[in-house]
C-alpha cells in the first residue's frame, strides 16, 4: 500500500471509533457503557489513631559521665601603656559667708540684734559663737491692765564646738540665757490701785547657764555607742538656785541577728527657794529591740524609771518619797502600699524631772517659790499617713496621754481681784488627755509649701477638776513661697480655743478666755549672697486676747531689718 493510502485508512478508524464513543446508551457487544462526566480523583480523610505511644511506657536512664580538670598555669604578658602625666592646677573656691549681723526695730520700742561668728571650712574642727538680743516695753492694752508697761527682754549667748576625729566625734554646746518678765497682769480697778499706774510692774529674772556635751563612736568596735553629759545651773530674782545634772550612755548589745539598743542614765535635781526646797534623782533603763518582720517595723523595749524626791514645804515640813515608774516602749508602722499608706501606732512613756528651768518656759508669770514635782506620761497612739498623690500629703491620727502630777496655770480671783496680785499659781494633778488631730499637707514645684492642722481635745480631771489655760482645740494654715531664691514669704495662721484661767469663783463662766486667732507674717529679700532685708508682722488683726489670764498680748506689732553676712 502506498503512503498516501495508508494515510487515508488511519484517518477513516479514527472517525470511526470517535463516533461510536460519543453515543449514549447503546450496546458494544456484551458491555453497557454510560458515559456522564470526567473522573475526579478524591483523598480520604485523615483518620486519628487513638493508642500512641505513652511516657509511661518509656525508660530513661541517666549516662554516667566523669569530668576530670587538670588545673594548669598558662603564663601571660600584658604590656600596659602608661598613663599620662596630668596636670594639677590649684583651683580657687569662693569664700562663704559665716559671720552675720542681724539688726532689727519695731513699734513698741521693740530692737532686736544677732551676732553669728564662725571658723572657716575645716573637715575636722568646727566652732560657731553667737549673741542674740530681743526686748520689748509696751503694746498691752492700756484699758485692761494698770501698768504702762509689759516689759519683756531675752539674751542669748549661745556657743558650739564640733570635733570629728578618726573614730570619735564630740559635741559640745555651751549656753548662757537671761530672761527678764514684768508682772504685769493686774487689772485696773477704779478706787482700788491706781496709783500703780505711774509705776512699774515688779519684774521677774529667769538667769540660766548650761553646757551640754556628747561623745559617739564613729567606727563601731564594741558595746559602748556614746554618752551625753549636760549641766544647767538657774537662779531667779527671788534667791531661787537650782542645779541639774543629766547623763545618758548608749550601747549596742548584739543576739545572733538582732541588736539590742539599751540606755542607761542618772539625772540629779537640787532646787531651793526662800518658801520650798526639792532634792530628786532618777536612774533610768531602757532596753529596746528594733527589727523588721514581713514588711513590719516594730520596736520593742522598756522604760524603767527609779525616782526619788524629798520636799521641804512651809505646810508640811520635811516629805520623802520613791516611786518606780514603769512605762512599755511599743512601736510598729506598717507600709501598707509604699508612700501611699503608711499604718502606725505604739505605746511609750516617760518621766521628767521639770526643774524651773522647764516650768518657767511654760509659764514665766509663776509665782516665786513655786513647788517642783516630776511629771510622768504614758501616750498611746495610732494612726494612718501617706500621700494622696504627688503634691498632697497627709497624716490622721489619735493620741491619748496620761498625765501623773501635770502642772497646770490658774489665777486665784481671791487674791487677783485685791488689785495687787499679778502672779500665776502653779498646781499639779493627774490628767487624761484625747487628742485625735488631722494634718495636711501640700506642695509645689513653684515653691509654694502648705500645711494646715486641726486637734480637738478633750480632758479628764479627778473629782471634776478644771484643766486650766488648756484649749478645747487648736489648729492652724501655714504657708511659705520663695520666688527665685530672692523673695520668701512665710505666713502662720493660728487658732486657739476657748480656756478657762480663773479658779475660786462661783461663776465659772467668769473666768472663761475665748477662741482667738493670731496671724503672723514673715518676708526676707534677698539682694546678694550679702545683704538681706526682712519685715516681721505678729499678731495682724490686732486681737485682743490672754497669753494668761489676765495677761493681754501686744497689739499688732512689726520689725523691719536687715541681715550682713561677711
Amino acid at each position: 500500500m502506498k503512503p498516501f493510502q495508508r494515510i487515508i485508512a488511519i484517518g477513516v478508524c479514527l472517525f470511526i471509533g470517535l463516533n461510536a464513543s460519543a453515543q449514549e446508551e447503546e450496546n458494544v457487544g456484551n458491555v453497557e457503557i454510560n458515559v456522564f462526566d470526567s473522573y475526579k480523583a478524591k483523598v480520604r480523610e485523615a483518620r486519628k489513631l487513638s493508642q500512641q505511644p505513652s511516657f509511661d511506657d518509656t525508660t530513661t536512664q541517666k549516662i554516667d559521665v566523669d569530668y576530670d580538670f587538670s588545673p594548669r598555669i598558662v603564663e601571660t604578658q600584658i604590656e600596659l601603656d602608661p598613663i599620662p602625666a596630668a596636670k594639677i592646677a590649684r583651683v580657687s573656691v569662693e569664700r562663704l559667708p559665716h559671720n552675720m549681723v542681724k539688726l532689727g526695730v519695731g513699734n513698741y520700742t521693740t530692737p532686736e540684734l544677732s551676732l553669728i561668728f564662725a571658723n572657716s571650712r575645716n573637715r575636722n574642727l568646727s566652732w560657731s559663737l553667737a549673741v542674740d538680743h530681743f526686748s520689748t516695753f509696751t503694746g498691752a492694752l492700756r484699758d485692761r491692765v494698770v501698768f504702762n508697761d509689759n516689759f519683756t527682754m531675752r539674751n542669748q549667748l549661745r556657743a558650739n564646738v564640733k570635733n570629728v576625729g578618726r573614730t570619735w566625734r564630740s559635741t559640745t554646746n555651751l549656753n548662757i540665757d537671761l530672761r527678764d518678765y514684768s508682772y504685769y497682769g493686774v487689772p485696773k480697778l477704779e478706787g482700788v490701785n491706781e496709783v500703780l499706774a505711774d509705776s512699774d510692774p515688779t519684774r521677774q529674772r529667769y538667769y540660766t547657764y548650761g553646757i551640754q556635751t556628747r561623745a559617739e563612736r564613729i567606727r563601731s568596735r564594741g558595746a559602748f555607742e556614746g554618752v551625753d553629759v549636760g549641766y544647767q545651773f538657774l537662779h531667779d530674782r527671788y534667791a531661787a538656785q537650782e542645779h541639774y545634772l543629766k547623763t545618758m550612755a548608749d550601747w549596742v548589745i548584739g543576739f545572733e541577728n538582732v541588736d539590742m539598743y539599751l540606755g542607761t542614765g542618772v539625772d540629779y535635781l537640787d532646787y531651793s527657794s526662800d518658801s520650798s526646797s526639792t532634792s530628786s534623782y532618777a536612774v533610768r533603763l531602757k532596753p529596746t529591740i528594733k527589727h523588721e518582720v514581713n514588711g513590719v517595723n516594730f520596736t520593742v523595749g522598756l522604760n524603767l524609771n527609779l525616782v526619788g524626791q524629798n520636799w521641804n514645804l512651809p505646810e508640811v515640813g520635811d516629805t520623802s518619797d520613791t516611786r518606780f515608774y514603769f512605762y512599755p516602749e511599743i512601736k510598729a508602722e506598717l507600709p501598707l502600699v509604699r508612700d501611699v499608706l503608711n499604718i502606725f501606732g505604739g505605746w511609750v512613756g516617760n518621766v521628767d524631772l521639770n526643774g524651773l528651768s522647764g516650768i518657767s518656759d511654760l509659764n514665766p508669770y509663776i509665782a516665786p517659790g513655786a513647788v517642783i514635782r516630776e511629771t510622768g506620761v504614758n501616750k498611746f497612739y495610732a494612726g494612718f499617713s501617706g500621700r494622696i498623690s504627688r503634691r498632697f500629703g497627709y497624716n490622721l491620727q489619735a493620741d491619748y496621754f496620761r498625765y501623773s502630777n501635770r502642772a497646770l496655770f490658774s489665777r486665784d480671783s481671791l487674791q487677783l481681784f485685791t488689785g495687787f496680785d499679778p502672779f500665776v499659781n502653779l498646781t499639779y494633778t493627774d490628767l487624761d488627755v484625747l487628742a485625735p488631730r488631722v494634718e495636711l499637707t501640700y506642695h509645689h514645684p513653684s515653691g509654694v509649701e502648705v500645711s494646715g492642722d486641726a486637734t480637738y481635745l478633750v480632758y479628764n480631771l479627778p473629782e471634776d477638776g478644771v484643766a486650766y489655760h488648756l484649749p478645747d482645740f487648736k489648729g492652724g494654715l501655714h504657708v511659705s513661697y520663695t520666688w527665685k531664691e530672692k523673695i520668701t514669704l512665710k505666713t502662720d495662721f493660728v487658732v486657739t480655743g476657748p480656756r478657762l484661767g480663773l479658779s475660786s469663783v462661783n461663776d465659772v463662766e467668769s473666768g472663761a478666755m475665748p477662741t482667738f486667732y493670731d496671724w503672723r507674717l514673715y518676708g526676707e529679700y534677698k539682694y546678694n549672697d550679702y545683704l538681706n532685708f526682712y519685715l516681721s508682722v505678729n499678731n495682724i488683726l490686732n486681737q485682743d486676747y490672754d497669753l494668761w489670764y489676765g495677761y493681754p498680748a501686744q497689739g499688732i506689732r512689726f520689725i523691719l531689718g536687715l541681715a550682713v553676712r561677711f
